[in-house]
């Protein structure tokens, strides 16, 4: 009798340690996500059977294809006007990471930027009227979240006011550009996080207090909220500090202490530029000056991106 209570404790053990090791494993997979350069541990496409569930066509089609050649199609209620002025980009010497310096004046001209991250439902539409096509070798977006239905695409019911992912940089630029505009630039981003001409100096964007503003590891319980559930930055902009990464225009590429107007990033490079953290991310990563950077075929469980037109 004894024996078999030993062996039961010891089966308790050994599964209580086992759990513990998953959840560890998975808080450290996670948090890979969150990396500097594209190097990660995991990819969540290959385990969340996340490729194959979009079979639109696979043509391989140059980034033109997506080009907008009629009427907008966003909602210009979901785009908020950034007046054009000047700031410090970057970091000063003392605080934030080492490619987030030397901080130096950037000068804008204005524009407009879409409120919220691009949702599945959003993007759905583009998929419908574009077909998911193939850049790189790679679809545009690889995810589970939008599903073929008929001709067309829709979201999974319930999914559809969450910011899309599973989307390379070519799949979100051929979306800008259907919609009539381009992926802002890392300068545009960062402006716009920092609160543009009305900025208050926070950290985050909109606040000093991340759980105002954002999703992060902290908060978020490991996984990704609707746009639009926390506080907006000064300018009226939600989650830019947390929640997904988004994608920029530009190669990422060291900085330079010349001031600089309109700004494009490096001339050339490997990786594009990825701004903003996500729901799955530390808190110094939220900081509105953090740069990170991924290969433009790579698709990420948390990177997605927002949308800038030209003023009217």
């Amino acid at each position: 009798m004894m024996e078999k209570q030993f062996k039961s404790e010891i089966i308790r053990e050994q599964g209580t340690f086992f759990r513990k090791v998953a959840v560890v494993a998975v808080a450290l997979l996670a948090l890979a996500s969150c990396n500097k350069n594209e190097d990660e541990l995991i990819d969540h496409s290959k385990t969340t059977g996340a490729t194959g569930s979009t079979t639109g066509s696979g043509s391989s089609v140059s980034g033109s294809k997506g080009t907008n050649t009629g009427t907008s199609k966003f909602d210009e209620a979901n785009l908020v006007f950034v007046e054009g002025g000047s700031f410090m980009m970057g970091s000063p010497v003392g605080s934030g990471e080492g490619d987030e310096r030397p901080q130096h004046k950037v000068t804008l001209s204005s524009y407009r930027i879409s409120k919220y991250e691009i949702t599945n439902e959003q993007y759905a539409l583009f998929l419908t009227a574009k077909g998911n096509q193939a850049e790189g070798g790679k679809k545009w977006y690889q995810g589970s979240d939008i599903v073929q239905d008929g001709k067309g695409f829709k979201p999974r019911k319930g999914r559809e006011k969450f910011p899309v992912v599973y989307v390379t940089w070519a799949g979100a630029n051929a979306y800008a550009q259907w919609v009539g505009g381009r992926i802002p630039t890392e300068a545009e981003w960062e402006f716009a996080a920092r609160g543009g001409n009305k900025s208050k100096g926070y950290t985050y964007s909109g606040s000093n207090n991340i759980n105002d503003v954002g999703w992060y590891v902290g908060n978020s319980g490991g996984r990704l909220h609707k746009v639009g559930e926390k506080k907006p930055n000064e300018l009226g902009i939600y989650d830019m500090s947390g929640n997904i990464w988004e994608w920029t225009a530009d190669w990422y590429g060291a900085y330079t202490r010349e001031a600089q107007t309109n700004p494009k990033g490096a001339a050339k490079g490997t990786n594009r530029v990825r701004r903003g953290a996500s729901a799955f991310c530390t808190l110094p990563n939220t900081r509105s000056a953090n740069r990170s950077n991924r290969n433009p075929t790579g698709i990420r469980h948390n990177l997605g991106f927002r949308v800038v037109l030209p003023v009217k």
